[in-house]
């Protein structure tokens, strides 16, 4: 059996579409799918990817290299399979480039099952984050506490949970664990605290990463309900990143703190902070999120 390929081998696999300058192809597995279809946080990257070779046709490749911000509307679920990205130019300036970014399955004959309805709405604005200059100041953390140290502090999650999807299984998942048994609950609330890294070994080497791991968090609902994970599926109704730095290429482990605000009749916000071992802000991330109950399966007749 081949080995699968790592992220960063995903996110390079990214195409132009002959005779369509705007238009890019790949094609994605079931072993970067959760509960139900593709990560978002994948397809976010996939879609980044897409809009840096766009505007590297456009303007060069040292123009605008780093996304700054993205907006991500996720209108349908998006199942493995080939898919095709349209990128369209909405504004330049001398600092800034602002592109849409649709996502779609590729089209097929007529007698297809596909849709090529777009299935992921992306706004995104690109920049060149090591040359930003201005305001800058010194921010007190809402949350002071120092990140738990990942040997003496926390452990590995073990939880059938983490192996119970292809994406989800790719990961280490280390964090500190409280006297109820429920991971990452050691600040209160709906406070969580993660480790990630990747099991294959390969590290946070690209900018594009953080848009995966902007999906990655533990719900913070999960604080409060034993076998959440087993009991709803959730979905991400819309998500935004800040991109405030780039991953340095050895980066192995980055540390997610996420929070809740306000959990409410099957809808809740998630706020994210990424780290990196050193404690340096990579990305902020903040998203909308429904949670369902998952159906029971039916029992077979006799």
């Amino acid at each position: 059996m081949s080995p699968q390929p790592n992220l960063m081998e995903v996110i390079s696999s990214v195409s132009p579409v002959p005779g369509t300058p705007n238009r890019f192809a790949v094609e994605i597995t079931r072993d970067w799918c959760t509960q139900h279809s593709i990560l978002g946080g994948l397809s976010t990257a996939v879609m980044l990817s897409a809009g840096q070779q766009f505007l590297a046709q456009e303007f060069g490749t040292a123009r605008y290299p780093d996304p700054v911000h993205a907006f991500v509307q996720f209108l349908h679920m998006v199942h493995p399979g080939p898919l095709l990205i349209t990128c369209t130019l909405l504004r330049v300036s001398s600092k800034q480039c602002v592109v849409q970014v649709e996502l779609a399955p590729a089209p097929q004959s007529s007698d297809g099952s596909r849709s090529s309805r777009t299935r992921i709405l992306g706004i995104f604005t690109y920049g060149n984050i090591p040359r930003e200059t201005g305001l800058s100041q010194q921010t007190t953390p809402a949350v002071a506490a120092a990140f738990p140290d990942r040997e003496k502090e926390c452990v590995a999650i073990d939880d059938p949970v983490v192996y119970a999807t292809p994406v989800t299984a790719k990961m280490n998942w280390v964090a500190p664990q409280s006297p109820n048994g429920l991971w990452g609950h050691r600040l209160g609330g709906h406070h969580r605290e993660v480790w990630l890294s990747f099991r294959d070994g390969s590290r946070f080497s690209d900018i594009l990463h953080l848009a995966y791991l902007s999906d990655l968090p533990l719900q913070p609902p999960a604080t409060h309900i034993p076998g959440f994970y087993a009991r709803y599926a959730i979905s991400t109704l819309c998500l935004s990143i800040e991109f405030k730095k780039r991953p340095t290429p050895v980066t192995e482990w980055v540390m997610i703190r996420s929070n809740s605000n306000k959990v409410l009749n099957g809808r809740y916000d998630a706020g994210l902070h990424i780290f990196d071992e050193k404690g340096e802000l990579l990305a902020l991330s903040s998203h909308v999120v429904f949670a369902s109950d998952l159906k029971p399966k039916p029992t077979a007749r006799m």
